[in-house]
């Protein structure tokens, strides 16, 4: 086994910088002191500039992983008697509909194929067909293939209904072409970790003005994950229930680096470079990429394992090299596995990675 930290090319938890790490170190804190006030207006205030929509939206954070936030997203958005529209297409699409069932919400679902994005003209048929939909929901980047989904053609349709617009940004946010500032949604949803490079445990949902009114329109369907309390709370400076102190330190700190670093554009920059070191490494190992190129995401590339190689044996030689990649999913399981090139990689161990990629497959090929 390599001694230096292992580097993670799973879709999340993501590594993160000395500099974030350190900030968990800042002390104790006690929720309800003026501190933590000042703290929690500040990463208000940062996360819906640094993300773009200061003009437009509202920062509510939540302690929880990004389902925490996917759920109060959801159940903030559908009125007593109405109905969602899920966009599925995905793992992660998939939850948001069990999400809803969960909590007594009726759903509709368009379907589609895992490694095809959805056509917006489905869910404009779909709102049509039934009056009782109030939500449209669908995942931006489905980090179960690697698909982008057409969220900013979907917020165009949803916008000329009175339906509220949901959007899956966990994977996606900071981190992918379209900026979270064009695609017209009401409700995002978003992680610290991922592509904002923070510590998993803070979860935010970025709010419309129109997103504000639905949510104090709908019946409480939780206690801890009711939108409305929190963001009542957070508007006067207070949070309901104990937060996670140390990793919102941590959260204040990888803002300041994501912005002090150029923001949106060089991070997007970077991952797409990333993406593309990765994918010409695989393309040159003769290896199959799941998504066609035009509709892959910045983040995650699923790939065919090389012929008689499996997972447990793949993941297994990389791991003892230094690098922890992820298997697929669901029926994607047994032949595919997926490289996530989100968080902190250093360019240089990730050139690294790609050599040891191509010497282990051309070693187990041997094998084989």
């Amino acid at each position: 086994m390599n001694d230096e930290p292992l580097v993670l090319l799973n879709p999340g938890p993501a590594c993160t910088t000395e500099r974030v790490r350190a900030a968990l170190g800042r002390g104790d804190m006690c929720h309800r002191e003026s501190e933590f006030t000042a703290l929690l207006a500040d990463l208000r205030e940062g996360l819906v500039r640094c993300l773009n929509v200061a003009e437009t939206h509202e920062t509510v954070l939540v302690t929880g992983s990004g389902t925490s936030a996917m759920e109060m997203a959801v159940i903030s958005s559908v009125r007593e008697g109405r109905s969602l529209l899920v966009v599925n297409n995905g793992v992660y699409g998939d939850r948001l509909a069990k999400i809803a069932r969960a909590n007594g919400i009726p759903v509709t679902e368009v379907s589609g194929d895992w490694t095809t994005p959805i056509d917006p003209e489905l869910v404009r048929e779909a709102l049509a067909a039934d009056p009782s939909i109030d939500a449209v929901a669908m995942v931006f980047h489905e980090t179960t293939t690697g698909l982008i989904n057409p969220v900013r053609a979907v917020g165009a349709v949803v916008r000329d209904s009175e339906a509220c617009f949901v959007v899956d940004a966990i994977s996606a946010t900071a981190n992918e072409d379209e900026d979270l500032a064009d695609i017209d949604a009401d409700f995002i949803c978003g992680t610290a970790n991922k592509g904002l490079h923070a510590l998993p445990g803070m979860s935010f949902i970025l709010v419309s003005q129109k997103a504000v009114r639905r949510l104090y329109e709908v019946p409480t369907r939780s206690l801890y994950l009711n939108a409305a309390t929190y963001l009542d709370g957070q508007r006067k400076g207070d949070v309901p229930f104990t937060p996670a102190v140390q990793v919102c330190f941590a959260l204040d700190e990888a803002i300041k680096e994501f912005e002090e670093r150029g923001g949106f554009a060089a991070r997007t920059a970077e991952y797409r470079a990333r993406a593309d070191l990765v994918r010409k490494a695989v393309n040159d190992l003769g290896l199959k990429i799941l998504v066609e190129p035009p509709h892959r995401s910045n983040a995650v590339t699923m790939i065919r394992l090389p012929e008689g190689v499996t997972y447990p044996t793949l993941h297994d030689e990389l791991k003892a090299a230094g690098y922890v990649i992820y298997a697929g999913q669901g029926t994607l399981s047994k032949e595919f596995f997926r490289i996530a090139t989100m968080g902190e990689i250093p360019w240089p161990k990730l050139e690294r990675f790609v050599d040891v990629l191509g010497s282990t497959v051309h070693q187990l090929r041997s094998q084989g």
